[in-house]
């Protein structure tokens, strides 16, 4: 009797081992997620703690197995480490990242994206004398890389060097960090609001690696672009400004050079609008706000004014005491007196070369209330826009030459130089005189910028005898005082007075006024 060969069945052996394995796989999954939330939050705060040199707190931590592997934490804080009086490094309200399929195994090598809400970082100015730095952490640290990390309303806090200063502060949005980690410098991308003038600041570049050590020394270097700025919140200027540059170095010392323009520029309330555009470079100490300029060239109009100085913060007050050392070589009188003056037609013209040392310290008062120059200048090739003026300079050349009815002789003013002083919107001048053809005039006095008007008083030195400056009976009579104004080998010195407005300026005898200048 034959056998019958009862045929072999695979499939319940496949599905006894596939059962098994989904089995396996889920007690697996469960063991792991059991106490997902401990790994991770170790892991989160060792490596953050090693990579920032700091002590981190953080309130809490949950990992979302489903749908995704999802991470949130919030109230976490790194703090200086032996540094208990400086505010924490880093704060952050909230924030998330995926771990991705296999987060559960390992620790991931990559996250594709963090986003944070609510950061402030706070930067400490270095230490002077610090202490021994504690022996670094041996244990090692999976190498991690964030592909990009998004923060919405992030602070960033320096702390001032020098005692009575306020911190500077930045409101940063839209920061975009890109390929952060594996300690080397990461790509970042942002927007600044400038408080003032108030604007949008654009700026991109790379940033670390991070100085664990000392915050300050960290490498920074990007491009900028601010547009738009408005300078009337600024009491006594006004125009709008925009500026492109480029930056480099590290917190504590960044090197700027960039460039500005402002089409109407002005100085309220005496001035009319010019435009401005400055080539820069520039220090500034990130610890402090304190810009140390290199020399700066503005070409105001058509006329190269160079500048070097600083920008410091004022202690115990707000706003920032300019000093700067100006020089102009070859100006345009007439570019620069229509920043001073609100009169379509220049005062006078020429070619001014200027030296003068610049001062304006904080204040709610407009510009040319707080502002002090100190400096000299000579104009060449000088010549006064009002025909009147040049009548009354080409007469007093014709009789200080002793011709006072030949129309062909006299000649327009040479030589102006003087030694100034703009203090609260007063133009002193303890040195001033210019030359025309015959006569030389010194004068000392002040020009009132508000409402324009004169006070000067000084010596008429002419190269002709008093007698000489008339004709007639005025020449007969006028022989008998010739021995009393006959001065320094001058053929006559009388004492003058100018008065009257920049506009219809009058020249006067002042007999009865002693000289101040000899």
């Amino acid at each position: 009797m034959q056998q019958t060969v009862r045929p072999f069945c695979l499939w319940p052996y496949v599905l006894g081992i596939l059962i098994g394995l989904c089995a396996g796989l889920v007690l697996f999954i469960y063991l792991g997620a059991r106490n997902i939330d401990d790994r991770t939050r170790e892991w989160v705060v060792r490596e953050l703690s090693v990579r920032f040199n700091s002590d981190v707190d953080l309130q809490s931590l949950h990992v979302e197995t489903t749908p995704r592997m999802q991470v949130t934490g919030e109230g976490l804080t790194l703090r200086y480490r032996n540094r208990p009086a400086v505010p924490p490094l880093i704060q952050i309200a909230r924030f998330s990242f995926n771990l991705g399929v296999l987060g559960i195994i390992h620790v991931p090598r990559h996250v594709k994206g963090v986003f944070v809400e609510n950061m402030v970082i706070t930067i400490p100015p270095t230490e002077r004398n610090p202490a021994p730095a504690p022996p670094k952490q041996s244990n090692p640290v999976p190498r991690i890389i964030f592909n990009e990390v998004v923060c919405n309303d992030t602070t960033l806090i320096i702390l001032p060097r020098k005692t009575g200063k306020d911190p500077l502060d930045f409101e940063i949005h839209d920061l975009v960090l890109k390929n952060v980690g594996d300690r080397k410098p990461f790509d970042f991308r942002g927007t600044l609001t400038n408080a003032k003038p108030k604007g949008e600041i654009a700026t991109r570049g790379t940033f670390g690696p991070w100085d664990s050590d000392d915050p300050a020394r960290t490498p920074v270097t990007g491009n900028y672009s601010f547009d738009n700025a408005d300078l009337d919140p600024f009491a006594g200027i006004g125009g709008t400004l925009s500026s492109t540059g480029q930056y480099s170095g590290q917190l504590n010392q960044i090197e700027v050079e960039g460039v500005t323009d402002t089409p109407n520029f002005s100085l309220d309330p005496v001035g009319r609008p010019v435009p401005l555009h400055t080539e820069f470079s520039a220090t500034v100490d990130g610890t402090d706000g304190d810009t140390y300029l290199h020399p700066v060239r503005a070409t105001l109009i058509r006329s190269l004014i160079i500048a070097n100085g600083s920008v410091i913060r004022a202690t115990g007050k707000r706003g920032h005491i300019i000093s700067l050392n100006i020089y102009a070589p070859s100006a345009r009188l007439q570019d620069i007196l229509r920043l001073a003056t609100k009169s379509t037609q220049p005062v006078m013209t020429g070619t001014v070369t200027l030296k003068t040392k610049m001062l304006l310290p904080p204040g709610k008062e407009k510009v040319i209330h707080r502002l002090t120059l100190d400096g000299d200048f000579g104009v060449s090739d000088a010549e006064f826009a009002s025909v009147e003026v040049r009548d009354k300079l080409e007469s007093l050349s014709r009789h200080a030459l002793g011709k006072p009815n030949d129309e062909d002789a006299g000649s327009a003013i040479t030589d102006l130089l003087g030694h100034f002083r703009l203090d609260r919107d007063v133009a002193s001048f303890p040195r001033l005189s210019f030359r025309v053809p015959g006569a030389e005039v010194r004068l000392t006095g002040k020009y009132n910028l508000p409402d324009e008007s004169l006070d000067f008083r000084g010596s008429l030195r002419m190269q002709a005898k008093l007698s000489q400056t008339v004709t007639g009976k005025k020449s007969f009579f006028l022989k008998l005082a010739d021995p009393f104004f006959r001065k320094d080998g001058a053929g006559s010195a009388v004492p003058i007075r100018i008065s009257g407005t920049r506009d219809e300026p009058k020249f006067a005898l002042d007999l009865f006024h002693k000289s101040e200048n000899k």
